[in-house]
């Protein structure tokens, strides 16, 4: 009986063993993440390791060279339009085709990561264009934005693609830096705000967050990727606080390392930056992926590595995870060498690997292109896409209310400018205009938005280009004249006026900054000129701005009616221009940057500190021609019962609150926002700062109590040791229309 009893245990054993042997822990979906980890290093290779720290980039002609066994994908279906535009349902099964051959070539069965760009619209096929994120910050409402977000998260999802190297949350304090447009403005609260919600909405949708690029990823003179002479006060001040929140409140699973030095020291092999900060101060769990070809910078042009091996050592070494786009080709040989320990590899495959379990990426590696056809460009995005241009919308200048515009009134309008009769869509928008010159189906450009607007109620006439200006404007009722800037990555300027030299249609599926709906040279015009001769024709002039960034608008600004900005506000910008031009809907957007006069003001930016002498110049008061926040309105509010309480809250939010009415006579919404100043402080601070603000919606005659919240934080700074401490005293409270318009103050303490 005893012998028959070891047997039987034998037996299940070699049962339980011969089971673990085809079904290893990793595979077992009800384990913890961290022992499935742990397993699936166990059994891998030095060489499947250094795979999975690797990535491919591949265009349509080079499909052929795709290297299965690496771990990281540029999505296929990115690449795919070069013929013309592809559907959903293509996209969808060309990620799913290049997921299952990964597949089949991983030993171990471990699942590609599919990654790709989502800055404002998912960068493949017809997906939703959304405003772009500088126009979304002229919202000033970040629950709008998460909205947003979620619906961009479910059209990258929908396809499969997990991952995006989006928001961009780098400050920027110079508009002659060409990537302006791609964030949120100058303002630290600002940025942090927009930045956490989008971070937060990819990421509860299933969809890796990677804030970018970090950090102060613009230098001197507004030139992209320059060394960053910023202090370590103004870093810890101004660059490092919106990566922090979206880190510590968004939660990130990615960052981005920029290209440029900080403090001497390549981003991406600063261990200042990607350790203390990121990992050891915010406690950030995630991978930090390098921007293309980063890794390689550090070799050259930074020269702080002697050759592009040694650079992947110190990157990897400082904490850099993952090499984008081609992905630590020498990494095998340096572990071999001894030069990388294996224990430095496991710590980022770690990392790596337990995003792809987070993110079921094992469980469920496919997606069902017939599902994702009924999710990419739905009825409720593309209503998002509308409600959302509709709000980016931004009132600069009204003289006489010439505006909204009165379709009973007028019979004929003429139409000029560049950007009339194309979509301005922004920086990495993609294929979303098209490729052949024919837009998706629902897109309008401004020209046609107008056209559709005033359908049998006023004749709309596009100006040719070649022909007589004040001749057809002396025709019409109104003139409205579409400017444009050339701007974007690579792209920065020197020159803020409107540009006279031609200007490029898009290019590139990338970068896609003007999509032209005939494929000829937009731009082929002086447009201050032009805009001269619209106003001596004696007709009222409007102008509309489509631009990411500031413009020196001050050689025509006081001659022409009105100036609507309308940014870059996506794929719906056509209509929402027309709604807007004609009192549908009333502009409620405001500046998220400071508007300075000219080239000569710049940097200028609200939140300076004092200074030991004037704020002005020889030749100029130094103030700007638009304060941050700005924006007209077609009604008008009144502020009135600010509510402050005695002491600051230290366990929770302190809830300040002012009532707002709107006394005009239409529909409008107002952005109330709070600044405050330390009175008294042990280092220099900003005169004022922006620590909260919230658009609302009042019809004529309504009032609402407004409550704004501070977060204890909101009163703290960088002391002597750069320490962030909260020290007591007094701070002014401002509440206010813009950032030089206050309209009730008062005070609160904050006691030890």
């Amino acid at each position: 009986m005893k012998r028959k009893i070891i047997s039987i245990a034998l037996i299940a054993g070699f049962a339980v063993g011969a089971y673990s042997q085809k079904t290893p822990a990793y595979k077992d979906a009800k384990l913890p993440v961290e022992q499935r980890v742990e397993n699936l290093i166990s059994l891998m290779t030095v060489e499947e390791k250094v795979e999975q720290l690797q990535s491919q980039l591949l265009f349509a002609n080079d499909f052929d060279k795709r290297n299965y066994k690496v771990g990281h994908m540029r999505n296929k279906a990115h690449f795919i339009h070069s013929k013309g535009m592809a559907s959903t349902v293509q996209c969808a099964e060309i990620i799913n085709e290049d997921s299952r051959d990964a597949l089949k070539a991983s030993r171990l069965g471990i699942p590609v990561l599919q990654h790709g760009e989502a800055l404002h619209v998912a960068i493949w096929g017809n997906a939703t264009c959304f405003p772009q994120s500088i126009s979304m910050a002229a919202t000033f409402d970040d629950e709008l934005y998460y909205r947003v977000a979620e619906a961009i998260a479910e059209e990258t999802k929908a396809v499969g693609v997990r991952q995006v190297y989006a928001p961009v949350v780098n400050i920027s304090r110079d508009p002659r830096w060409g990537r302006t447009e791609e964030g949120y403005g100058e303002d630290v609260l600002l940025n942090s705000r927009m930045g956490v919600a989008y971070t937060k909405a990819l990421e509860t949708g299933g969809v890796v967050a990677s804030p970018k690029h970090y950090v102060d990823n613009y230098g001197d003179g507004g030139h992209d990727s320059y060394a960053s002479n910023m202090s370590w006060r103004v870093l810890r001040e101004v660059f490092l606080e919106p990566f922090r929140a979206c880190i510590e409140e968004g939660g990130a699973r990615s960052i981005m390392a920029s290209y440029n030095s900080v403090d001497g020291v390549p981003a991406s092999a600063n261990h200042r930056l990607l350790n203390d900060i990121l990992r050891n101060e915010w406690n950030f769990k995630g991978y930090v992926v390098s921007d293309y070809w980063g890794v390689n910078g550090v070799h050259n042009p930074h020269r702080v590595a002697g050759s592009y091996a040694e650079a992947q050592a110190l990157c990897l070494e400082a904490g850099l995870d993952l090499e984008l786009p081609g992905g630590y080709s020498d990494l095998l040989s340096l572990v071999k060498s001894g030069r990388v320990s294996e224990e430095t590899l496991d710590k980022s495959l770690r990392r790596i690997l337990t995003v792809k379990f987070e993110l079921g990426l094992f469980e469920n590696p496919f997606v069902d292109p017939k599902e994702a056809d009924k999710i990419v460009r739905s009825k409720e995005h593309r209503e998002l896409a509308l409600e959302a241009a509709r709000k980016v919308m931004t009132l600069l200048k009204n003289e006489g209310k010439i505006l909204p515009l009165s379709d009973r009134n007028i019979k004929k309008i003429g139409v000029f400018g560049p950007a009339a009769n194309v979509m301005s869509l922004g920086d990495y928008s993609g294929p979303s205009g098209s490729l052949k010159g024919e837009l998706i189906e629902g897109n309008v450009t401004p020209y046609e938005g107008l056209k559709q607007r005033l359908q049998g109620k006023a004749e709309v006439v596009l100006h040719p280009g070649n022909t007589d200006v004040a001749g057809l404007a002396k025709t019409c009722d109104v003139a409205i004249f579409f400017a444009a800037i050339q701007e974007g990555e690579g792209e920065d300027r020197s020159i803020l006026t409107l540009p006279k030299r031609n200007m490029k249609a898009a290019e590139s599926l990338d970068h896609a900054m003007i999509v032209d709906t005939d494929k000829k040279p937009s731009f082929e015009l002086d447009q201050e000129k032009m805009l001269d001769e619209l106003v001596a024709s004696g007709v009222k002039t409007i102008v509309v701005l489509q631009n990411g960034s500031v413009i020196d608008i001050r050689n025509w600004a006081d001659k022409v009616d009105a100036i609507l900005e309308a940014w870059y506000s996506g794929e719906q910008g056509g209509k929402a221009i027309a709604e807007a031009l004609f009192g549908d809907i009333n502009p409620g957007g405001r500046l998220p940057l400071t508007w300075a006069r000219h080239a000569g003001q710049i940097p200028n930016y609200y939140y300076i500190k004092p200074s030991g002498r004037s704020y002005r110049y020889l030749d100029d008061d130094g103030k700007p021609l638009f304060p941050f926040g700005f924006g007209l309105s077609y009604t008008s509010f009144e502020y009135s019962d600010l509510v402050i309480p005695e002491k600051v809250n230290k366990d929770g939010d302190t809830k300040v609150r002012v009532t707002v009415k709107n006394t005009g006579t239409v529909k409008g919404d107002e952005v109330v926002q709070l600044y405050l100043h330390d009175e008294l402080a042990s280092v220099a601070r900003p005169l004022k700062e922006l620590k909260a603000f919230k658009r609302i919606t009042l019809n004529p005659g309504e009032s609402r109590q407004v409550e704004l919240s501070l977060p204890y934080r909101s009163f703290g700074l960088w002391d002597k040791d750069l320490k962030f401490v909260v020290e007591p005293g007094v701070f002014k409270v401002m509440i206010a229309k813009d950032a030089e318009n206050t309209v009730l103050e008062g005070s609160i303490l904050i006691e030890n």
